[in-house]
């Protein structure tokens, strides 16, 4: 007999959390245990797929299917896992420098092709695991060590990128 009611202790996994201290994704992961409780999908029926970055070390903290792939690739990975398996609820998990720069072209692919998964994109603004490039949603004149008179260019407003990609849901 599957289990109805869950706590969020039942997505959490055993693993140390790695994040430095007072970083934001901590919030971010109790969330989401949180909401995954309160949905109630059972941990067996969700798979967690990420690329890399700070936020993509999330699918070791989630006690479901995870999958840690390649930079910029977790929207292709995560559509293709949906499509192949439609029973399951898919969670893509990703950075604004891994989800809106190389994965960019992926990102709009994604949301433009409507397929069902729920992406979380962790938009702090800059490169947090390489210690303080900009990124593509970094406000211009950002001053950072990959950018040290300031950036030049206008930042992504990921909202925006939905909205022109033709996104049902943001």
């Amino acid at each position: 007999m599957e289990q109805t009611q869950f706590t969020p202790a039942n997505y959490k996994s055993n693993q140390s959390v790695r994040w430095c201290p007072g970083c934001g994704d901590h919030a971010i992961l109790n969330s989401l245990h949180k909401a995954m409780a309160i949905v109630g999908v059972p941990p067996h029926k969700t798979a967690v797929i990420s690329g890399i970055g700070c936020s993509s070390r999330l699918p070791y903290y989630m006690n479901t299917y995870g999958f840690h792939t390649i930079h910029g690739r977790a929207a292709a990975i995560a559509t293709g896992f949906k499509v192949a398996r439609p029973d399951m609820t898919v969670w893509q998990i990703s950075g604004d420098g891994d989800g809106l720069a190389i994965g960019g072209n992926h990102f709009i692919h994604a949301v433009r092709r409507n397929v069902d998964i729920n992406m979380l994109l962790f938009n702090n603004k800059i490169y947090g695991l390489t210690k303080g490039q900009y990124s593509p949603t970094s406000d211009r004149g950002f001053v950072s060590k990959s950018s040290p008179y300031g950036t030049t260019e206008d930042p992504f407003i990921p909202a925006e990128l939905v909205f022109g990609a033709r996104g049902n849901f943001f």
